[in-house]
């Protein structure tokens, strides 16, 4: 496109939003975008980047293109941008949307324009956005208050028709930019949580049980024969990010279905990963621990209905041991960007923290991490 691509939502025009929106065939030649709005409560400037609303009108037959949606940002920052670009996690994300996300049965926001602009060389400049569908209007996941039964088997049940899609890497064949999830992208995390670490005990002392203190201090030094333990399970698109605040849930239809956002992180690995991040972190311990077993079989039931085998309950529940006790690496790496003036902040990790030690517990996960 001639104009140059917006890097802040303030920064979108309207001719810039007509001419990204007829290449991507959401609107026609004959019509145009006649004005754009912000909505300045629904925007997020935070670490990786930006978040913003735009509310659009229209010149001509614009027939059914949006006239509300979200707009997406990689960080302005060149410090910030120095340490997320090895990781690859903006590609990751708009090449999903360009290419992943059509082969997916669970439900994500409509693109409607993607700018994926990368290069090997490290000294020249990437350019990343995305357009898309606003969910407005759904039911939101809450990861501090915890998700119900009902959404969490609502979400399960998305996850496991997602898992069985890419089964066995199924459809990931062309998609080199998904890294393994053994690899030097995701080791990288074995160096950020030993940084991280004191940082957490200065912080959430006061949440960390004894019994966990040995546990977490070990974690470090295991955390790449975790990956390797995930890379050994069948494999599958993982989402790993799978939390409630990246999920909403849409009751329009009578039911409760999932649609899922931020997809920064996808690996080729073991979907176990999601299980146990989702169940270990996002519901009240007492729920979870009254709901778990049906909601396992729920998955695991929705994985054979939609063509996996090979992969009895027994050995997914195994796997799922281990994904609980990942997701510890999670509150700790969070230690790094946390503000710790913000009270939601502070009272979502302990939560958090709190959540996943009781899980690790109850299954004898500490096993994993000698």
């Amino acid at each position: 496109m001639a104009q140059q691509v917006p890097t802040t939502t303030s920064a979108v025009t309207a001719e810039w939003l007509t001419d990204a929106l007829r290449s991507s065939g959401v609107l026609s030649g004959s019509a145009s975008v006649a004005s754009i709005s912000t909505d300045p409560t629904a925007a997020g400037i935070g670490f990786m980047g930006e978040v913003g609303k735009i509310s659009v009108t229209y010149d001509g037959d614009a027939g059914n293109a949006p006239t509300s949606m979200i707009v997406k940002f990689p960080t302005a920052s060149p410090e910030v941008m120095a340490i997320m670009r090895p990781t690859r996690v903006y590609e990751r994300e708009h090449r999903f949307y360009a290419e992943l996300a059509h082969a997916t049965p669970v439900r994500t926001p409509v693109p409607y324009h993607v700018v994926c602009e990368t290069s090997d060389d490290p000294n020249d400049a990437e350019s990343y956005m995305l357009v898309m569908e606003d969910l407005a209007g759904l039911e939101m996941g809450d990861q501090l208050a915890g998700l119900s039964p009902e959404q969490t088997e609502a979400a399960l049940r998305g996850l496991a028709r997602h898992h069985a899609a890419f089964w066995n890497g199924r459809g990931l064949e062309s998609a080199p930019f998904v890294p393994i999830i053994n690899g030097p992208l995701n080791r990288a995390g074995q160096a950020i949580y030993e940084a991280s670490l004191p940082g957490f005990n200065e912080v959430f002392a006061h949440a960390l049980s004894p019994e966990m203190a040995p546990i977490s201090e070990a974690y470090g030094r295991n955390h790449p024969l975790l990956l390797d333990r995930l890379e050994a399970m069948p494999h599958t698109l993982v989402h790993f990010d799978y939390r409630a605040d990246n999920l909403f849930f849409d009751r329009s239809g009578g039911g409760c279905e999932v649609v899922v956002i931020d997809w920064q992180s996808i690996s080729v690995g073991g979907g176990a990963a999601d299980v146990g991040y989702l169940m270990g972190q996002n519901m009240d311990n007492a729920v979870r621990r009254e709901h778990e077993n049906d909601l396992l079989h729920a998955y695991h039931d929705t994985l054979l209905a939609n063509g996996v085998t090979g992969y009895d309950f027994d050995q997914f529940f195994q796997d799922y041991r281990l994904g609980v006790i990942y997701g510890w690496v999670i509150p700790v790496f969070a230690v790094g960007t946390l503000d710790s003036s913000s009270e939601r902040a502070m009272a979502l990790w302990t939560a958090v923290i709190e959540r996943v030690q009781d899980a690790i517990f109850q299954h004898g996960a500490q096993e994993f991490v000698a």
